[in-house]
């Protein structure tokens, strides 16, 4: 038993000998680790705020006010071509009279076509994200008020 001790011994020392380097006066490379400082040093820091927003305020949705109409409370007047394009002129819920373009999207749909008779859209629901389920409207021009 203690010839095994013994045995197991000598072959560690050897192991650590062997680790050890041949030349001690050389010196070891140096190292580029910056100086520790003391983390108990507590420096002041200039507080410069990026944010250009007053925190405390309800955020903003930075679509336009157009784009959150809903089809159903499109009316549409009429139609005009201006350089080659088709133009539907529209009235909203509010009474706003707008020039709107193929391909403009509405919170529930986007036009897809301009004629001379009418406009068609594509409507989807408000509550997916799925584009390519819609149904296909078609809203002929209406007539002004106080034409006969």
């Amino acid at each position: 038993m203690t010839r095994r001790l013994f045995t197991i011994h000598l072959l560690s020392a050897i192991g650590l000998l062997a680790q050890a380097p041949a030349k001690v006066d050389q010196a070891p490379p140096a190292s580029p680790v910056a100086p520790i400082e003391d983390v108990a040093l507590i420096k002041a820091t200039p507080y410069k705020p990026t944010i250009q927003r007053d925190p405390f305020s309800a955020p903003r949705d930075e679509r336009p006010a157009d784009a959150l109409d809903v089809l159903d409370d499109i009316a549409v007047k009429g139609m005009i071509k201006k350089d080659g394009k088709n133009f539907a002129i529209v009235s909203d819920s509010r009474g706003n009279v707008r020039w709107l373009p193929v391909g403009h999207r509405f919170k529930d749909g986007e036009i897809t076509a301009i004629t001379d008779k009418a406009v068609t859209f594509h409507q989807w629901e408000l509550n997916t994200t799925n584009r390519s389920i819609f149904r296909t409207i078609t809203k002929t021009f209406k007539r002004e008020e106080g034409k006969r």
